[in-house]
Parts: structure tokens; C-alpha cells; sequence
């Protein structure tokens, strides 16, 4: 556990970078921060399994926490990465029911934790919170709903599309914006990428190399010049 000041200097931090407290003043953000206790995960260390009464809402301060459901076949699907700033077990918050996923830390995590008891407190205190938690869980459904819809195309389409999705490095326009090269970098393994994407590495690899033949990317490693991305799009749009 983190000494006092140094947990109340970390929740501060996470609250003020968490859409759903983002409305709230700086001082209003301070009385929430107070409320938020600190955790360290280390790479591979599991936050809850599925089918766990958690009893807690976790913001992610720093690190990457993957959250993964096994399919009736057996397999561990990968439904997608919570982010510095993002939260996980809102869900569970509003429904009360047993977490439905097993979440994992990708690498060294640091998290600012609100037990459901003091949670509901601020929500009762600071209805808007309610309100952007909301939304936020209109706009994961939204985004789950796309990508079953996109689960119906092809491996390259499902492809290029998380490509287009991802940050593009900073400065990584091609010169004077002249080329429309942009250039992202892959945020996950390969393999996880593809479990994502609901297909198999071999798949992923070969969607890739596809992609590069008909020249519209270029892969080094984990990064990925998109060479056209207009074009990238009109695949999409065309499935």
C-alpha cells in the first residue's frame, strides 16, 4: 500500500483524467480523490476472475488492464484494453451482479480503487457521475455493436479498421502532410490483437501481409506506416 500522500497525490491524478469526473470542479475532484484507495499489479497479476463479487470500481493510473471472457470452446477471447483513465467494473457497480469477464494487468499497473459503498455516496452527492458513467457504457456498446457487425467481414477488413482506430505517433505525418503517410504503432501482441479481432495469429499475419502487398501499409516490428489511409477507409466502408 502506498504511503497516504503519495495514494492521495495518485487518486487526485486519477480522477482529473476520468471522463465521468471530468465535470466535477478541481475542488469537488479533490473530495472524490480522498475517497480512492491505491493498488499495484504487477504484469500477469489477475484483477478478478469471472463469476467474482468484486465489489469495488477499479480506474486504471498507469499501466494497461486487459479484460478477457472464455468462450464456451474453450478459448479466451480479448474484448479490449482498459487504458490510462479508463475504468473497469462500472458494470457491475450499476447492475450488481458477479463480474462477467477476468481482468489482467499487461504490464506494471498502478490503480485508484472506490469500494462500491463510497461510490454510491458519490453518486448520490454528485448525480452527474451517474449520468457520464452512462454514457460511457452507451459508447463501449456502441463500439461492441460495430465491431459485431464488422465481425461479419473479412480478417482485412476487421484489420484495417482497428489500424485507422489507433493514435498516430506525434510528428509522423508525412513531410508538409504532402505523402498522407501516418504512421501508429501497435499497442498489443500480435496474438492478442488477434483474439480482438476475433481470428488467429496465423490469420492476423497473413491479413497483414496481404495488406503490405497491395501496398497499403508498411510494417517494422510493432510499427505500421499507414500508406494510404483513405484507401485503408474505403475497404472498410466497402467490407
Amino acid at each position: 500500500m502506498l504511503p497516504l500522500r503519495e495514494a492521495h497525490r495518485n487518486g487526485t491524478t486519477c480522477v482529473r483524467r476520468v471522463p465521468i469526473f471530468s465535470g466535477l470542479p478541481p475542488e469537488q475532484q479533490d473530495l472524490v480523490a480522498a475517497k480512492a484507495r491505491p493498488m499495484r499489479l504487477a504484469r500477469g497479476e489477475v484483477l478478478h476472475v469471472a463469476g467474482e463479487r468484486v465489489g469495488s470500481m477499479f480506474v486504471v493510473h498507469t499501466g494497461q488492464i486487459k479484460l478477457s471472457r472464455t468462450m464456451p470452446s474453450g478459448r479466451n477471447r480479448l474484448l479490449r484494453v482498459a487504458q490510462p483513465g479508463e475504468t473497469v467494473g462500472e458494470h457491475a457497480f450499476l447492475s450488481g451482479d458477479m463480474t462477467e469477464e477476468e481482468a489482467t494487468a499487461l504490464g506494471d499497473a498502478q490503480l485508484c480503487v472506490f469500494v462500491h459503498e463510497d461510490f454510491a455516496e458519490l453518486v448520490d452527492e454528485y448525480p452527474d457521475i451517474a449520468l457520464r458513467m452512462l454514457r460511457t457504457l452507451g459508447d463501449r456498446l456502441t463500439r461492441a455493436e460495430k465491431n459485431l457487425t464488422l465481425g461479419t467481414f473479412g480478417v482485412d477488413v476487421r484489420l484495417a479498421d482497428f489500424l485507422l482506430q489507433l493514435p498516430v505517433r506525434e510528428g509522423s505525418v508525412g513531410e508538409a502532410g504532402a505523402s498522407g503517410e501516418l504512421r501508429v504503432l501497435l499497442p498489443l501482441d500480435k496474438k492478442d490483437i488477434a483474439s480482438l479481432l476475433g481470428t488467429t495469429p496465423e490469420s492476423l499475419s497473413r491479413a497483414l501481409s496481404r495488406l503490405s502487398a497491395d501496398g497499403l501499409i508498411r510494417v517494422d516490428g510493432d510499427a505500421v506506416t499507414l500508406v494510404d489511409p483513405q484507401a485503408l477507409e474505403d475497404r472498410v466502408v466497402e467490407g
